[in-house]
């Protein structure tokens, strides 16, 4: 399969995720002030998964421009990474429709947190399968994962702690700030690799 295949696949995976996700607000019951801040906590949750799954989008996108050819093991892992993605709009709902209750937050965490880890795999699968030495070099000196796991750990302890489990929502924003702006270690990589003396 070529990456081309399988990067339209997952842009129109996770278009529909968050098509979904903003469905789950729904209108207002009724005209006034009250009827809008009661859908207020899905809205808040709806921009928390946005920033959450557009971060996700932003980086898949520069991770796949890497893969030269789509594997076996490549293709699970994407496809593992969107199982785990297509049930934001699930726990974004359940969150925003329980007020943050405890459970639908440690629910939604966690959920972020596989996505994480399902990344993790997948970009291991594409730089294994890459063989390139100047990107294995690249991904390595970066702390980006680290902080990312760490950070969501912590979200996930919160969770289970009363009247402060909610905090673990925003802190999952805290967590992949450093992939808002789209990984630029792969742009470091095209650039070493377009060199005359690269072994890529």
């Amino acid at each position: 399969m070529t990456k081309g295949r399988l990067e339209a696949f997952s842009d129109g995976v996770i278009a529909i995720i968050i098509t979904i996700t903003i469905l789950e607000i729904g209108l207002p019951n009724g005209n006034d002030m009250r009827a809008l801040l009661e859908i207020m906590p899905l809205v808040i949750c709806y921009l928390i998964s946005f920033i959450m799954v557009g971060t996700n989008w932003a980086n898949h996108h520069h991770l796949l421009q890497v893969a030269g050819s789509v594997d076996g093991k490549i293709l699970w892992a994407n496809l593992l990474y969107l199982f785990i993605l297509s049930f934001q709009p699930v726990t974004t709902g359940w969150v925003g429709k329980s007020n943050f209750a405890m459970l639908p937050v440690r629910v939604y965490v966690l959920m972020n947190f596989l996505g994480t880890m399902s990344y993790i795999l997948l970009q291991h699968f594409i730089i294994t399968a890459h063989d390139c030495e100047i990107l294995k070099i690249t991904v390595s000196e970066s702390r980006k994962e680290n902080w990312t796991v760490f950070v969501e750990l912590i979200a996930l302890i919160l969770s289970f702690i009363p009247r402060v489990h909610y905090l673990s929502c925003p802190l999952l924003v805290v967590a992949v700030a450093p992939w808002i702006i789209p990984d630029l270690r792969m742009k470091r990589f095209f650039e070493e690799s377009q060199k005359p003396d690269s072994q890529c």
